[in-house]
């Protein structure tokens, strides 16, 4: 008969009151004063740009002075800058979804209808690439540091350093000669939309265009969990509980799994989150160098266009998806190491 986990349930009864701390509260208010700060330079940033708006517009190089006039006026762009200021408050609070108004490149459509044809892309991207980096890299660093001081750990530890260090759009250019170019095995960009036929056809034309864009973040972001987790590992096999495990008599799977593994987690967990800005920005120089039709590759086309509200929209979202992995990497240390204490 199996006992009721009653430190489970103690955990969670408590960690709502843990939640209230000094420390997280002080946590909540600067992500608020970074948020503010980024929402400010979010507005400002794209509007500091060089150069005529509508020269990124189709068809605005033939028209008349008193069209070209009477577009800016419709888009907006000839009012003052406080003016703009309120109407991008009132576009990003005032609906949920934020609209943050029409696409100035893909005109009528709104911001967020805009967004919505690439986001679900750069999320399949990051989704699948770092739960594989994740798992993998996680029992990559538990092997290495099982195995610490042998030459498999020197050479692998050596290759993963060098791949911490490699820029993302170095790796997929590689990756482009090697697989689409030279071996035509897959090809070098596109995402496969669009597609008809059954859903297991969809999926698996999907995931053949995505494969050399998965594999290179998968190959950039699994070294930093490696060395993360084998570092950690390494401090936690010296502990006293890890000697008097092995003084019991314990499996090798019990003892490396059961104890050393699960207690290395926690700092290979803060450090996911809070690498999540540096994750999603090297999802977008792969996106780029794919034409992969991403986050990223939309960013580059509005500021070829200078479609400042679709930025605004990109900027928007990523900062909010930065601000809210570390929010919840605190959280998350929380729950799940009740030693913690902020």
């Amino acid at each position: 008969m199996t006992m009721f986990p009653f430190s489970k349930l103690k955990r969670l009864v408590h960690f709502p009151y843990r939640l209230r701390s000094p420390y997280f509260k002080r946590r909540i208010f600067t992500s608020l004063l970074v948020f503010l700060v980024v929402y400010i330079l979010n507005f400002l940033i794209p509007r500091l740009e060089p150069g005529n708006i509508l020269s990124g517009l189709v068809g605005a190089a033939n028209l008349e002075p008193a069209q070209r006039e009477q577009l800016l006026e419709q888009l907006g762009i000839n009012q003052p800058l406080w003016v703009q200021f309120i109407k991008y408050v009132s576009e990003t609070f005032g609906s949920f979804p934020p609209s943050f108004g029409v696409s100035f490149a893909k005109y009528p459509l709104s911001v967020w209808a805009v967004i919505w044809q690439y986001l679900p892309w750069t999320l399949l991207l990051v989704g699948v690439s770092q739960g594989i980096a994740f798992s993998v890299g996680i029992l990559l660093g538990a092997t290495l540091a099982w195995r610490r001081g042998s030459k498999s750990d020197s050479v692998l530890l050596g290759i993963s350093s060098f791949m911490t260090g490699a820029p993302s759009f170095w790796l997929a250019t590689i990756l482009i000669f090697v697989f689409a170019i030279e071996f035509h095995i897959f090809p070098p960009a596109s995402t496969g939309e669009g597609l008809t036929g059954n859903v297991f056809f969809q999926i698996q034309t999907i995931l053949y265009h995505a494969f050399l864009p998965i594999l290179t973040l998968v190959l950039i972001n699994l070294p930093r969990s490696a060395i993360v987790m084998r570092n950690t590992m390494v401090n936690v096999m010296q502990e006293d509980f890890i000697m008097a495990a092995k003084a019991r008599g314990l499996k090798l799977r019990t003892l490396v799994f059961g104890h050393a593994v699960r207690n290395s987690l926690l700092p290979s967990i803060a450090n996911l989150a809070l690498s999540f800005g540096a994750i999603l920005s090297g999802a977008y120089l792969v996106e780029i160098t794919y034409s992969y039709s991403g986050m990223g590759y939309l960013l580059v086309q509005s500021v070829f266009t200078r479609d400042y509200p679709v930025l605004q929209g990109v900027f928007f979202f990523s900062a909010m998806l930065i601000i809210l992995a570390n929010i919840l990497a605190d959280i998350f240390y929380l729950y799940l190491d009740p030693r913690v204490e902020y």
